[in-house]
Parts: C-alpha cells; sequence; structure tokens
C-alpha cells in the first residue's frame, strides 16, 4: 500500500496513504502460516486493549440505518467516517468496517456512484489496484467532473505505472472549476509523474514555488505537497531539504504516518539511527513504524530491540494465518535487514514489484538484489529504469554497484 504515496482524499476530508505503510498486515508468501499464542490475562480486570468512545451521533446514524437498511446516504457517510479513522489511526479494521457497512451494495456491478468511490479508496488501501482501477474508470465515466475519482485513479495509475493514465486524471483535475482543483494540488499531482520521467528538478522547483506561495489554505492539502516536496528533494539526493519538508508536514500534523516513515528512512540513511528511533519510540501500533523502529533499535543493538523484532515477527505471523499479501514491502525490509536473510528478502521484494511499481519499491528490489548478489532479480527495476528515464540518487547508486559487480564476473 503496498504502496506508498500520499493519497489526498479530498471528499473525505482527510489525508491519508495509498497504501502500504498504514496498514496493518504483512505476510511472506513462501512460508506456511504461523498459528499466533493466544494470550489468556490471569487478572480479569486487566486492560488488554483500549478502544475509542463511541460518538453519540454515530450510534444513532447506524441505529437508523438499522431500521431502514436500504439507505444509501446513510451508509456512505458512515463508512467515510470509518476511512477516515483508517487514515487518521493506520488502523486497517475500520477499512472492514466501512465495507461491511456498505456491504448491501458491495458487490453490485453497478453501485451508486458514493459507493464506488468508497469501495476503490478501499480497495487502493488494501491493494486491490485492478479492482479499485475499474471501480474509478466506471465512476469517471459517470462522473467525469469528480476531483475524487480523478485524483484517486491519478494515485492508483501511477502505482501502477501507467503514467498517461495517470497524466489524463490530473489534467483532468486541472480543467475542473472546482475548489479543489487548485494549483497545488495539479502541481503535487503531476510532480511524480514528471520526476519518473527524469524531470525530478523541473517538478521540485514549480512545486516549492506554489508551496511558498500558499503559506494559509488546506493543511492537509499543503502537508500532501511538502511530503512530494520531500521526496523530489530525496531523488535529487538533498536529504537536508528532504528533511525539512518532512518536519515541516508533521508540524502541521504530527499523526502523519506517511512523513514519520520517510522522515525516519531519511533519517537512517544518513546515519542518525537513534534520532529515527526517537521519531518513532511510542507509535509501535502502527506496523510501519515498528518495522522502522525494530530496525534502528537492532542497529543500534538498543535495550528494546528484542522486544521489538520480537513483536514484528509476531505481527508478520499473525498477518501469515489471516492469509494477508499486503505490505511485503515492510517485510522484505525485515528480512534484509533483521532476518539477514537477502534470498528471502529479494523474494519478498520481487513479489512486491508484481503489485506496485513505485520509487521505493524499485530501490528496494535494487537493494534486496544487491545483498543477494543477484543482479536477473533487478532486471525489472532495471528495464523500468531505462525505459521511464528516472533519475534518483539511491537507485542510482544501487544499480552502478550491480553494473560493477555484473563487470567484475564477467571479467572473471
Amino acid at each position: 500500500m503496498r504502496g506508498r504515496r500520499k493519497l489526498t482524499v479530498l471528499a473525505l476530508g482527510a489525508v491519508g496513504l495509498a497504501a502500504a505503510l498504514t496498514a496493518a498486515a504483512f505476510v511472506a508468501p513462501d512460508r506456511a502460516a504461523a498459528a499466533a499464542p493466544t494470550y489468556l490475562p490471569a487478572d480479569p480486570a486487566q486492560v488488554i486493549a483500549t478502544v475509542p468512545a463511541r460518538d453519540p451521533a454515530e450510534v444513532t446514524a447506524r441505529q437508523a440505518l438499522a431500521a431502514a437498511p436500504d439507505r444509501v446516504e446513510l451508509a456512505v457517510e458512515l463508512a467515510r467516517g470509518d476511512i477516515e479513522r483508517y487514515h487518521a489511526l493506520s488502523d486497517p479494521r475500520y477499512l472492514g468496517r466501512a465495507q461491511a457497512t456498505l456491504d448491501r451494495w458491495w458487490h453490485l456491478a453497478e453501485p451508486p456512484a458514493d459507493v464506488l468511490l468508497l469501495r476503490a479508496t478501499i480497495e487502493q488501501a488494501i491493494h486491490q489496484f485492478p479492482e479499485a482501477r475499474a471501480d474509478l474508470d466506471q465512476l469517471i465515466r459517470l462522473r467525469p467532473d469528480d476531483a475524487q475519482a480523478q485524483l484517486t485513479r491519478a494515485v492508483v495509475a501511477t502505482i501502477t505505472a501507467d503514467y498517461a493514465a495517470a497524466r489524463d486524471s490530473c489534467r483532468a483535475i486541472a480543467r475542473l472549476a472546482t475548489p479543489i482543483a487548485t494549483p497545488i494540488v495539479v502541481a503535487t499531482c503531476e510532480a511524480p509523474l514528471d520526476a519518473i520521467a527524469g524531470k525530478a528538478d523541473e517538478a521540485y522547483a514549480r512545486l516549492s514555488r506554489l508551496v511558498g506561495a500558499a503559506r494559509a489554505g488546506d493543511a492537509g492539502v499543503r502537508g500532501w505537497a511538502l511530503t512530494q516536496l520531500a521526496e523530489l528533494a530525496a531523488m535529487r539526493g538533498d536529504t537536508d531539504a528532504a528533511a525539512a519538508h518532512l518536519g515541516a508536514a508533521l508540524a502541521l500534523d504530527p499523526e502523519d504516518a506517511y512523513a514519520r516513515n520517510l522522515l525516519a528512512d531519511i533519517l537512517m540513511a544518513t546515519g542518525h539511527t537513534a534520532d529515527a528511533s526517537r521519531l518513532l519510540a511510542g507509535r509501535e501500533q502502527i506496523d510501519s513504524h515498528l518495522v522502522r523502529r525494530a530496525i534502528a533499535e537492532h542497529d543500534l543493538h538498543g535495550a528494546d530491540a528484542g522486544k521489538l523484532v520480537a513483536a514484528m515477527r509476531d505481527r508478520i505471523a499473525a498477518a501469515a494465518e489471516r492469509g494477508d499479501r499486503i505490505h511485503l514491502r515492510e517485510e522484505a525490509r525485515f528480512a534484509l535487514a533483521v532476518e539477514l536473510d537477502a534470498a528471502r528478502a529479494v523474494g519478498l521484494a520481487r513479489d512486491n514489484w508484481r503489485v506496485q511499481k513505485e520509487l521505493a519499491d524499485a530501490r528496494l528490489l535494487a537493494e534486496t538484489a544487491v545483498a543477494a548478489h543477484d543482479r536477473d532479480a533487478a532486471a525489472p527495476v532495471i528495464a523500468w529504469a531505462r525505459t521511464t528515464g528516472v533519475r534518483d540518487a539511491a537507485l542510482d547508486r544501487l544499480l552502478s554497484r550491480l553494473d560493477r559487480a555484473d563487470r567484475v564476473e564477467a571479467a572473471r
């Protein structure tokens, strides 16, 4: 979600992740499910988990829906609320609740338009990209001026490397006469496409100007743009600028899990592993934070390393038991950095690449291929980089290492 990027959920009034870094499911494709041990507290008064207080208005709405289950507008309102909670808490159970609320219409070939949008949003979050794309294409045929549908389609198309379709959706947003279709939204939509086409410098300059001019406005949109600026800066090799942009995004929204993960990655890549661990401390309920903190503490030989690594293994096993196959990106990182199993890591990274083809996925497959001394495993990424013309500081270094290793092997 396992994707990667910030998805501005404008219709829901929240900013969330397009996949990968926030759901709580990891699975190894080549391993039988491991049974998680059952925990029985010795004290019946012991608190096992704390759940949020129920909103009285939501309780009333659910009672009304139970009394009149065909009220689609009420179901849509409740499902939107649960998707907002998913984005805020990074808890995929809320996606399940939203789907259950929409169950009456979920399997219809032609559900109401609002249900189509929410169904596509959920499908995208759980990495059902073909299904999400089909629903979004159908919705856009019904409502071509739906900015949220176009934006979500741009995200899904980018994740699956359909750059022409993504560009079409960004351009469609630019033509809309709605408050959503601002220059900063359009530029943030187009920036990753320009960057993948080898124009990261131009995209960074354009988006920087717009962010600098838009000192006020929607905090969610501004945070999304700042994280995109950070990614562009990282591509250009300017990790200081990337960290500054992410710090600004977290100042706007301290609960922005994507920005926090990206900042932690930059800190670890630049030798500030202890800072990365501190950035994530206390937030291990989010699996994407846990995996990074487990890696950081493992590298630091920290006092919490054993506990964090064990917790991550438990969550991987629990996901395997459920049969989940999302977030292979994070499990591949764990296998490489903690388990020191390069062969398994490259297999996971290869499977992940089959699902989503973003820059982070390309870097991961190249990194695991380097560790496994398996240039052939990186062949899809090498071909992708040549076809797109993408230039990325980290990926370029990794591909250069593979080329050098290949030349050395050939000279023997």
